[in-house]
């Protein structure tokens, strides 16, 4: 997510206006004076893809023998099941991997994939040396008469949506196949009419579906829907569905009809969570009116009152849909379930257990459908949100504090060991825990000691905390420790934690037979930043607390053929890459933010700037979170949760934004000089004095009181201004060292304080200098507070002043025409995320609302005496409105054949050539430009990846997209080819 302008495609002369802003950048002229010409980076097709997320794992019986299948990203691969890590074999699949159903048919083993809108991959995987995809075929859905409240809460109605559906899970009873579509609901399919080599089609090429063969259960109050089934298990005659945020439905198999349904969120009985013992029927408007009769969830009329009468009005009430909606639900997501049934005393008894996100694992008796009661739960180990209020009610509309971190975090997948009487499941930071009781939760899953009082601070409610929680101890296990995990997963009912293993818990099942004795693989549990564990438990019931030594594990396989230098410096671990971030070019060397891997540096070009077709490990920072102590009494410092890499100081340093512990600088000379090869990786050692933080366990520097959250940073002589979430901007001098303790690296800080001015949770920043009278702005994307417009002259000019001063903030106008004609101006309802500044024109990428150009001078107009920066237009006849319009705007749905998307628009990388600028198109074609170029490389998560023409300020145009099987959040340039941060997709690279 290195945004500003690629240097190695900048002539040493540049066109006026544009030179003062990009300083330090590269010529292109060989050093015998003939003019080299620079190759235009393109996305014409796909070179490489390296790594990826597991999501997915299923056992199958192959003749006999225990095979694993699992994903990494979009590759199937397959592995004996044993105690030594056997042969991997893999094959690539169109998309991106969400479930693996395994099945025997016709005397063959079939890997049945859901592969996002690609649809059902069929795979014949009867001989795993050599696995055959027999087709890949995409689901249609179609739905009309749907009513929702857009974001300026006007009712849209008679909405249809229709398309390729995300396929999120399978099951079938060996005749049958139910799809768990999430743009739709479930559909059935007859078995044989897929798995063969011509699967039963419509004239379209979708997978024929009969319309008496599926059920819509998604709800539309807002613009995007709730109710999308991810995952599906067949039990004793039934369907039971985890479908998202609107918790379980259950479903008579054949006719779809729904027979049973269950809400966390809407269960009243329920105290221990989120909202407490909140009724939602008494926040509504009027529950006849407001809420919807199928799942009792505040429906579109209440969202379109809460967002013009509360939020754009004046009106004080309740706003449970906003709550919900906009962060509370991801503490009500249904990820996975298991169904047992008991037989206490002869009479039958059925549990479900939900992997219910940030929830926890919730077990409910559904033994009489029509009344489905909560048994008990075992809370998860929540993300770190924000540490302190930011001046807004944590309830309020639209705040999405810390949101990114929400949709990962929880208990993602179940499976219930009934011989052993035990409940497995996998949590996105605690691993692998395991509860015993698994048929008496509703006595046995709670703490001994009961209840505790968690709340440490009453006033603060709704908050990523763990004030609900009263049956179980959530102190922190090491005190010294803020990321430790709780005290009572130490103690029972838990009987086994591990903490993350090799990356964050995700997908897991059991072997047959799950014993207390060691030497056999019992679990295989997925990683979701990449990888596969076999794990092999010992004997949960012996006392203690130390975890090491109640399991092992005797096999791993990482995403990559890659090893990186661990502490020692020996390239001894195997690299797993799987939660790719943000990264940054420096012509011959890619630098990558992969989240809990932190920064590892690949070679993508020889010393001629010729790429190489398949890029390898060169340096790293050391692969942990923590900072590891060698026996010779060295330490080695990690740069955890890496976000971001930024490259100054002509390429001989390296930023990574963290998030959680700021900015941390990395010497990158040596790997610049070709110090680190395949197969040695050089090891990046920086050292305390190169972490450059103010919320540290012993106390808070400069006033900022919330954890640190770098997005961004940008440079002005010594000094460094980050953009730091909830902080808003923050500056050190690089020149102090933070390890003194003294804080002086802390110069100054504007948005952390309680109260205005504020600027939103900034993700994005970069620093102008006036040409007429060397002012210097900082220009901030500020999420979903909109655009800031920051004066930095007398911090970074003269020194004297240390502060920063809010000249405004702002949602950009948003033109509506209404069915009858009408033209309604609003604001954005997305967030505004990177900003990068060419010449006189400043662009931010802003969420789903697209891509936004402004002239400086418009932005720089100052408000009328008396006006408010962070108030500078109000709604309604009488106001008045000083946002500055845009010169354009972009927007890549209003693209033919994705009108259907939605995409948000999140970091890019820009290209600039001055006019007479000799190109390459990479094919031995050169030519020289008879107009300056500006071209945009655009990250849209799912979406994929733009490349723009953006030469016209007024007028950009599409020139290439590309999907990626992940969620692309980041690219960076080099010799022709385009380098994306593709999220669970791993690193992709494109080329001419």
């Amino acid at each position: 997510m290195d945004h500003r302008i690629n240097r190695s495609a900048i002539p040493a002369i540049l066109a006026a206006g544009i030179a003062a802003a990009l300083t330090g950048c590269s010529d292109s002229s060989s050093s015998a004076g003939t003019p080299q010409p620079i190759i235009e980076a393109f996305l014409t097709e796909q070179a490489n893809q390296i790594g990826g997320a597991t999501t997915a794992a299923a056992r199958a019986d192959i003749g006999g023998t225990d095979w694993a299948v699992y994903n990494m990203a979009n590759r199937l691969a397959i592995t004996p099941v044993q105690t030594t890590a056997g042969t991997v074999h893999e094959i690539a699949l169109e998309n991106f991997i969400q479930d693996i159903l395994v099945i025997p048919y016709n005397g063959r083993t079939y890997a049945l994939a859901a592969v996002r809108e690609s649809g059902i991959a069929v795979v014949d995987i009867t001989d795993p040396s050599a696995m055959e995809v027999l087709h890949t075929t995409p689901v249609n859905y179609y739905q009309d008469g749907i009513t929702y409240a857009e974001g300026g809460g006007d009712l849209v109605t008679d909405v249809i949506i229709e398309g390729h559906g995300f396929i999120k899970s399978l099951e079938t009873d060996g005749t049958d196949l139910w799809i768990a579509n999430e743009s739709y609901g479930i559909h059935r399919v007859p078995l044989a009419n897929i798995v063969t080599t011509s699967p039963l089609l419509e004239e379209d090429g979708s997978l024929q579906i009969d319309p008496t063969a599926e059920v819509y259960t998604l709800q539309y109050s807002g613009e995007h829907p709730w109710g999308a089934p991810a995952d599906l298990q067949l039990h004793d005659g039934y369907l039971y569905a985890a479908i998202g945020f609107l918790g379980l439905g259950v479903y008579d198999p054949v006719t779809l009809d729904r027979v049973g349904y269950y809400n966390l969120y809407t269960d009243t009985s329920v105290t221990e969570d989120w909202f407490l013992g909140m009724d939602v029927t008494t926040e509504v408007v009027d529950p006849a009116t407001h809420i919807d009769p199928d799942t009792g969830m505040p429906n579109y009329n209440q969202a379109s009152f809460e967002i013009q009468d509360v939020w754009h009005g004046d009106v004080d009430a309740p706003t449970p849909w906003a709550d919900f909606d906009r962060y509370g639900k991801y503490y009500y997501k249904a990820n996975k379930l298991d169904v047992e049934t008991y037989s206490p005393g002869g009479g039958d008894r059925t549990l479900v257990y939900m992997a219910y996100g940030l929830a926890g694992l919730v077990a409910v008796d559904a033994t009489d459908l029509a009344n489905i009661t909560y048994q008990g739960y075992a809370p998860a180990v929540p993300a770190h949100g924000p540490d302190e209020p930011t001046g807004e009610q944590s309830q309020s509309l639209f705040p999405y504090f810390g949101v990114g971190m929400l949709k990962e975090a929880g208990v993602v997948d179940v499976e219930v060991d009934t011989a052993n009487n035990r409940v497995l499941y996998a949590d996105h930071f605690a691993g692998l825990v395991v509860l015993e009781s698994a048929d008496a939760p509703e006595t046995q899953w709670q703490q001994s000691g009961a209840p505790y009082d968690n709340d440490l601070f009453p006033e603060r409610l709704h908050w990523p905390d763990y004030e609900f929680i009263t049956s179980y101890d959530m102190g922190a296990w090491d005190p010294d420790d803020n990321e430790s995990l709780p005290i009572w997963m130490y103690q029972a009912p838990s009987l086994l934690v591990t903490g993350e293993v090799s990356g964050h818990g995700n997908a897991l099942f059991l072997m047959p037979v799950v014993s207390d004795t060691t030497g056999a693989v019992d679990v295989v549990q997925a990683t979701g930043a990449g990888g596969l564990n076999f794990m092999d438990l010992g004997d949960l019931t012996i006392a203690g607390t130390d975890m090491s030594s109640k399991f092992s594990v005797p096999a791993y396989f990482a995403s990559t053929e890659e090893t990186y230098a661990a502490a020692d410096g020996m390239p001894t671990a195997p690299l797993a890459v799987g939660h790719t971030q943000g990264l940054a070019a420096s012509g011959q060397y890619l630098y990558l933010a992969d989240g809990p891997h932190g920064m590892s540096v690949w070679q993508i070009a020889d010393s001629s700037g010729m790429p190489v077709e398949e890029p390898h490990v060169v340096a790293n920072t050391v692969v942990d979170e923590y900072a590891v102590d060698n026996p010779d009494g060295t330490t080695i410092y990690p740069t955890p949760h890496a976000y971001n890499v930024i490259l100054s100081g002509n390429n001989e340093l390296g930023y990574v934004m963290s998030q959680s512990l700021g900015l941390r600088r990395v010497d990158i000379s040596a790997a610049e000089d070709g110090q680190g090869t395949p197969g040695l990786p050089l090891l990046l050692t920086p050292q305390p004095s190169d972490f450059y933080e103010h919320n540290l366990a012993s106390g808070s520097y400069g006033g900022i009181s919330r954890q640190d959250h770098a997005y961004d940073v940008d440079f002005h002589g010594d000094y460094a201004v980050v953009a730091d979430g909830s902080n808003g901007l923050t500056v050190y001098d690089m020149t102090k060292n933070p390890a003194d303790g003294s804080g002086a690296h802390v110069v100054a800080n504007l948005g952390s304080s309680t109260g205005n001015p504020g600027l939103g949770r900034a993700s994005g920043v970069e620093l102008w200098t006036h040409p007429d009278n060397g002012k210097i702005y900082a220009f901030v994307a500020a999420g979903h507070s909109g655009i800031a417009v920051v004066d930095m002259s007398g911090l970074l000019v003269d020194g004297t002043t240390p502060g920063m001063e809010l000249i405004k903030i702002f949602q950009p106008i948003k033109i509506e025409e209404e069915l009858d004609g009408t033209v309604h101006i609003g604001k954005a309802d997305s967030r505004s995320i990177d900003v990068d500044v060419v010449g006189d024109h400043a662009y931010f990428s802003y969420g789903g609302f697209g891509l936004l150009a402004y002239h400086i001078d418009d932005l720089l107009e100052p408000l009328p005496e008396g006006v408010d920066p962070t108030k500078i237009w109000t709604m309604g006849s009488g106001g008045y409105d000083y946002r500055p319009e845009a010169v354009a705007q972009y927007r890549l749905s209003a693209e033919p054949g994705l009108e259907d998307s939605d995409p948000e628009a999140l970091y890019m990388t820009l290209q600039y050539f001055p006019a007479d600028t000799l190109l390459s198109d990479g094919n031995g074609n050169s030519y020289t430009l008879d107009e300056p170029r500006l071209l945009f490389y655009v990250a849209y998560g799912e979406a994929g990846v733009a490349k723009l023409d953006w030469s016209n300020p007024a007028s950009p145009v599409l020139m290439e997209h590309q999907h990626t099987v992940g969620e692309a959040t980041g690219t960076a340039i080099a010799n022709g080819r385009v380098y994306v941060a593709d999220g669970g997709g791993g690193l992709v690279i494109f080329r001419q």
